[in-house]
């Protein structure tokens, strides 16, 4: 029997709810940027087979929009402290988180409003990677599974055209410790002393940098 034409579906949100607002800035070995913030945006795509279920959906909107707001929701207004940093000393002193830079820089927060997450660095990248394990436990991954739905994305954006991309396949399991395991953000992370090179000038005359929180 003659197989139809090669196809499958997916489907992609992106909703003005999909957000959150929160300060952070990024360290690594001889750098580290000013404190600042940042409006993220989260958009979640999924990737299916070629049939869709007996409902119609790939997965109903509704599912996804609910979990992923509730994400958002926890993340909102908040500093991202990213407590596997290998450059930034981090202690608690009573309610307050304190952290200590490599450049000397020193920063006391009320532990309340710290966002204390499993990064090395609180880059948007690693952002992606978190909301995703998140995402993906707020759902059931192996009904996901059962639909075929076998790729989740996400995208997270800190500005207008700025925003990192996280693809992965999803796993047949509701196990936290799993799920929590394929998104441990060290793995992610090159070993080395491979660091980027210092913004390069947008305009030479102008003295104008590509990045506003880079001094150089």
């Amino acid at each position: 029997m003659s197989q139809g034409p090669e196809s499958s579906f997916e489907v992609r949100v992106s909703k003005d709810t999909f957000k959150f607002n929160a300060a952070h800035f990024v360290a690594y070995n001889n750098f580290r940027e000013r404190l600042h913030g940042h409006n993220y945006k989260l958009s979640i795509r999924l990737l299916g087979s070629r049939m869709i279920g007996q409902d119609g959906y790939v997965l109903d909107f509704g599912d996804l929009k609910a979990v992923t707001k509730k994400v958002c929701k926890k993340m909102n207004e908040y500093f991202i402290c990213p407590m596997h940093s290998d450059v930034i000393t981090i202690t608690e002193d009573g309610e307050n988180l304190k952290l200590s830079c490599q450049d000397g820089a020193e920063f006391s927060f009320p532990k309340s409003d710290c966002l204390m997450l499993p990064l090395v660095h609180s880059t948007v990248e690693e952002i992606a990677i978190y909301c995703w394990g998140q995402i993906l436990l707020g759902l059931d991954a192996k009904y996901l599974v059962q639909r075929g739905i076998h790729t989740m994305e996400v995208t997270c954006s800190e500005a207008i055209g700025q925003e990192a991309v996280f693809r992965m396949k999803i796993p047949d399991t509701n196990d936290e410790s799993e799920i929590l395991k394929v998104v441990d953000v060290k793995s992610y992370i090159m070993s080395g002393e491979l660091f980027p090179r210092p913004c390069l000038p947008v305009n030479n005359d102008k003295k104008i940098s590509c990045c506003p929180n880079c001094g150089k």
